[in-house]
């Protein structure tokens, strides 16, 4: 299944408008996104948020729902993925894929959940997910746009959702 969600994104990325994205360098786009999963690494949302541009879209595939600006995915991230998974862990488990400001990576998310998942209150739970993300940085080195795909069956049952 992740092997058909890898080729459908390097086949997405080979089909995206990239002329607006002419100013960042591979080595520089490679540097973004490193500094990106250090960010979860420290847990600190305002260290995350120093790496969003005010414009940010977030769009979760699996449950098809865009978050859009800077505050709004600042406080979905801290109240979804940071305060219900105290432990998580998130890397990056391929190379990156890159072409103009956006690269496409896989990873692996994993950690102990305790927090409400749609409603349901969960506690203590174990999970491991794998997943792909495309992420789009502005000129400036902003992110402006991440989307994450990854098998939410399997997550939900981690969960017993």
């Amino acid at each position: 299944m992740l092997h058909k969600i890898t080729i459908f994104f390097f086949l997405f990325l080979l089909s995206i408008n990239t002329s607006f994205a002419a100013s960042l360098n591979e080595s520089k786009v490679n540097e973004l996104i490193d500094s990106y999963l250090d960010a979860w690494k420290t847990r600190d949302i305002a260290e995350i948020g120093k790496l969003y541009a005010k414009n940010i879209s977030v769009y979760d595939l699996p449950t098809d729902s865009t978050i859009k600006g800077k505050e709004a995915v600042l406080k979905f991230e801290q109240e979804a993925w940071l305060a219900s998974a105290p432990d998580m862990v998130w890397i990056r488990t391929s190379p990156a894929f890159i072409t103009g400001n956006t690269v496409a990576y896989e990873w692996v998310y994993s950690g102990t959940y305790t927090g409400d998942w749609w409603g349901t209150k969960i506690t203590n739970k174990p999970f491991s997910v794998k997943g792909i993300s495309t992420t789009t940085f502005n000129d400036d080195g902003k992110i402006i746009l991440q989307k994450d795909f990854y098998d939410l069956k399997s997550f939900e049952k981690q969960l017993g959702v």
